[in-house]
């Protein structure tokens, strides 16, 4: 494998996102490399996969995206990659992604094909806005979020860091989502969350605190 520039660096745990960051790695003209950071015995065994271990082989001037999996990950695969003197988090956007001129992304923000990110909201640094998703205006996302495919964010909610926001699951307006939360797939959330709580159901309710 070459070192050039050009090339992306992923960390995951088998990740069903990785075909989809390969999708947005092509349209962008990139070179996606996937890092797993499995024991080694169960690392997916394609040419496309490396361990972690194996990361100091490669520039370490390579640009590397944060993302896949559930944010207890990201970080630690971050965490890694800053200890191996890796320093370059860029956005890895989608070009087929509607992001409003004023949306702010941070560093290692990975927002999927067909996302919607409106008038100034804010992704804070290592989110994931998945395949579909919908931001709402002046919506904020907390750092190592997962924002999970066609999830609506209705406009002026706070999304704490650590959260998980379930597939096809809506946020109502103007509530706050406290970190580590969890909004079960499927989901309406029509009261705030606190830290930590898991919330299922339409309207959601706290199954765990």
């Amino acid at each position: 494998m070459s070192n050039k520039k050009s090339e992306i660096l992923f960390f995951g745990v088998r990740s069903a996102s990785f075909g989809d960051f390969c999708e947005v790695a092509k349209s962008l003209s990139l070179n996606p490399l996937y890092v797993d950071n499995l024991p080694k015995g169960e690392s997916q065994n394609t040419e496309t996969f490396f361990h972690s271990n194996e990361l100091e082989k490669f520039h370490f001037g390579l640009p590397i995206v944060i993302s896949i999996v559930t944010p207890e990950y990201r970080k630690i695969a971050m965490l890694h990659a800053i200890e191996l003197g890796f320093r370059d988090f860029p956005a890895f956007v989608s070009p087929n992604a509607d992001i409003a001129s004023n949306a702010t992304v941070e560093s290692g923000v990975f927002v999927n094909t067909s996302s919607i990110i409106g008038q100034s909201a804010y992704l804070a640094r290592n989110c994931v806005i998945n395949r579909g998703a919908n931001v709402g205006h002046d919506v904020r996302i907390g750092e190592f979020t997962h924002v999970a495919p066609s999830a609506c964010i209705l406009g002026s909610s706070k999304i704490g860091a650590n959260v998980l926001v379930g597939a096809n699951s809506t946020v109502l307006h103007n509530l706050e989502i406290g970190p580590g939360a969890v909004i079960g797939a499927g989901a309406v959330v029509i009261h705030d969350v606190l830290a930590g709580q898991t919330v299922v159901g339409n309207p959601a309710r706290v199954i765990k605190d």
